[in-house]
């Protein structure tokens, strides 16, 4: 019987399991060889995790492993869909048990000011963060996304709702970013599977129409990812006590993210700004289906991605998140029900 220890944690309210130790060695020279390894020959860890009975049909979490190129920690983030290059709530969950527990160096704590330096590296690249520790406690942490670019603009789709127009982002992940006036359906908790319905229609329709999803920076990334709705109604103040939009990623096979999505506000913050919508000092809040909200800024507007074809922009993402308790769990080979999980399917 193996037995396997996580760490417990939600990013507002989007929930995040981290494994921290009880994995077997995973083969390979780079992050994305050692990921294809664990899909290959220990695949159960993830179905065992995310699924029922341990997890649920929207778990998140990710395995975390030891540097590779220099960072602090590497990540390997999964959902009872796969596995995905990024995950934004993912890095804040992982940072702030990083330095909560104690995890980094000791001199790192003595350092001033109080917004301490972490990297964490993903199968993306290295991810560059700061989080504010106050001593007991980490009570925010900022990370520069991946860099964001467009892969589709103005898409048109045919939709329940009538024909609908949006954008295909790259953020870590190929999202399409659509817009929904909430007098057809709003953003909040009791429309939940109205919002699923119609995210997981739209991500169908996309991919009937032969969109060809195309990273050259990232060739292990070329599917739809999700779709975002999106109730906008913007600012015309920079005051980050008030939001700019409020939505939802429906992502995987008809999963809803709680949170915000870290790299999906990235992707939206780099399409309002590389479309001219705001301007390079707007500082962005995008609030979640629950109310949880992350900020964003852009903070470099002079780069291009997929190997210098297109435009793209630098995201900073500003989030908080919350560490519940710590589980140990048996992985049991004659748990023929247990051992690799179940879905109930919507």
């Amino acid at each position: 019987m193996q037995t396997v220890t996580t760490i417990e944690s939600h990013t507002c309210g989007e929930p995040f399991r981290i494994v921290v130790d009880g994995i077997p060695e995973l083969k390979g020279d780079t992050l994305l060889q050692k990921r294809n390894f664990l899909e290959q020959h220990h695949d159960y860890i993830r179905l065992a995790l995310m699924r029922e009975p341990r997890g649920h049909y929207d778990m998140f979490g990710g395995i975390i492993l030891e540097a590779m190129t220099g960072g602090d920690a590497a990540a390997l983030f999964m959902n009872p869909s796969g596995y995905t290059d990024q995950c934004g709530h993912g890095m804040i969950a992982i940072i702030t048990m990083l330095i909560q527990l104690k995890k980094l160096p000791e001199e790192r704590y003595k350092l001033k000011p109080d917004l301490m330096s972490v990297s964490l590296e993903t199968t993306v690249g290295t991810i560059q963060a700061k989080a504010c520790w106050n001593g007991k406690r980490v009570e925010f942490v900022s990370f520069h996304n991946t860099p964001v670019w467009i892969l589709e603009r103005d898409l048109k789709v045919k939709s329940s709702i009538g024909e609908i127009t949006g954008d295909i982002v790259f953020n870590g992940a190929f999202n399409y970013f659509v817009e929904v006036d909430p007098k057809v359906l709003t953003v909040k908790p009791e429309n939940t599977a109205a919002i699923v319905s119609l995210g997981e229609e739209i991500k169908r329709e996309i991919i009937s129409m032969g969109v060809k999803f195309v990273n050259k920076d990232f060739p292990q990334i070329n599917q739809l990812h999700g779709v975002d709705l999106i109730n906008y109604h913007g600012k015309e103040t920079n005051d980050e006590t008030l939001p700019d939009q409020r939505s939802a990623l429906v992502f995987g096979h008809k999963q809803i993210d709680r949170s915000p999505c870290g790299s999906g506000t990235a992707g939206r913050t780099g399409l309002l700004y590389l479309k001219n919508r705001i301007s390079i000092d707007h500082k962005f809040v995008n609030e979640s289906l629950i109310g949880g909200r992350f900020k964003a800024q852009i903070v470099d507007d002079q780069i291009m991605a997929d190997c210098g074809s297109k435009p793209a922009c630098v995201v900073q993402i500003e989030g908080q998140a919350n560490l519940l308790g710590t589980s140990s769990w048996w992985l049991d080979e004659e748990d023929h029900i247990g051992y690799n999980g179940f879905i109930i399917s919507r």
